[in-house]
């Protein structure tokens, strides 16, 4: 209870106010922490520092009058020992490089995102170990967790991955909650595998639900994309647990089938025959899956690996196949064993 009550006090930054940010920074307040957000938009502070609202992006849900958004970086990370990312994968290098000059060893950085840099084809925990020239704490957090649902507090369950075990136990008393089951691993690759691969087999789960090709093809699909997630992860060196558990298959269902998903709506609307380029609103929310296709694509052929699934999703983004010549295509491949 000593340590409970030592990190429950320590000031926790959250870096990202998108709807996952705004809800963990929600939960953490009510978890009984001090909470810092940082926000890109002016706007976006002003907004939850006077309205107590996150109206770009959770914008029914009532956050905490506690909690402190604020436009300054820095700031967060010199008066937070525990920092939160939750930016997109694309910008946590630029993330990185800004809070470089001012972390410590006794930071701790907890990696919520999910996704895999493109080009480098780093994890976003090799990100930060790349551009920090002192290391803190790092830990990684993922599973099947809307961000809507958590900001709701309705039931959620994670994984908090972590090679020090102290940290894994410091984390869990600060995140876990009655409403926010954490279960915990040494298997940081294999937690963010999972959570880059989800992304690309939840568009062809949509495109397939689009397409109205049935529950069956949507439930091999699911099946096959996670042959396809733990034949890749256990190669770069996650562990095979780790894909048949929370952050593996269980954040798959998830985004596979659920209407909240980004990647799930994406993929649906090219089942239906929408152009990519009429799939967007004009805030251009960030789709995951549309940059994890080219970094799996990479790593598949990298340390050859098949994945059909992922190839056939990353040809119709981006090499102008269809919806309908991709399903040929992968179902005309020789039957084999499982």
């Amino acid at each position: 209870m000593i340590l409970d009550k030592k990190y429950k006090e320590t000031p926790i930054g959250v870096i990202g106010a998108g709807a996952w940010g705004t809800a963990i920074s929600k939960l953490l307040c009510k978890n009984g922490s001090d909470v810092k957000i940082w926000c890109h938009s002016p706007e976006t502070a002003k907004d939850i520092n006077t309205n107590h609202t996150n109206s770009k992006f959770l914008s029914d849900i009532k956050l905490p009058e506690s909690l402190q958004a604020t436009i300054d970086l820095i700031e967060i990370v010199k008066s937070c020992r525990i920092l939160v990312s939750t930016v997109p994968s694309h910008v946590t290098r630029k993330i990185a490089k800004i809070i470089n000059p001012n972390i410590t060893t006794n930071h701790f950085l907890v990696i919520l995102s999910k996704g895999i840099e493109e080009n480098s084809l780093a994890l976003l925990s090799e990100i930060f170990m790349e551009e920090l020239d002192t290391l803190p704490k790092i830990a990684v957090i993922s599973g099947p967790t809307f961000a809507r649902e958590v900001a709701m507090d309705l039931p959620s369950a994670a994984l908090l991955a972590c090679d020090d075990n102290n940290t894994k136990i410091i984390l869990q008393k600060i995140f876990h909650s009655d409403r926010f089951r954490l279960y915990l691993s040494n298997d940081m690759i294999g937690a963010q595998i999972g959570g880059a691969i989800k992304n690309v087999v939840a568009i062809a789960s949509g495109i397939a639900d689009g397409m109205k090709l049935g529950l069956n093809a949507r439930a091999a699909l699911i099946c096959r994309g996670v042959a396809e997630m733990s034949r890749l992860g256990v190669k770069m060196g996650g562990s095979p647990e780790t894909f048949s558990g929370i952050s593996g298959v269980g954040d798959l269902i998830l985004t596979a089938t659920g209407n909240l998903s980004r990647n799930y709506s994406l993929g649906y609307k090219l089942g239906q025959g929408v152009l990519i380029k009429e799939c967007f609103d004009t805030d251009r929310i960030v789709v995951e899956g549309l940059r994890n296709a080219v970094s799996i694509k990479e790593l598949a052929t990298y340390y050859e690996i098949e994945m059909p699934i992922c190839n056939a999703v990353f040809q119709i983004l981006y090499e102008g196949i269809s919806c309908i010549q991709a399903l040929k295509n992968l179902l005309e491949r020789d039957p084999i064993d499982e």
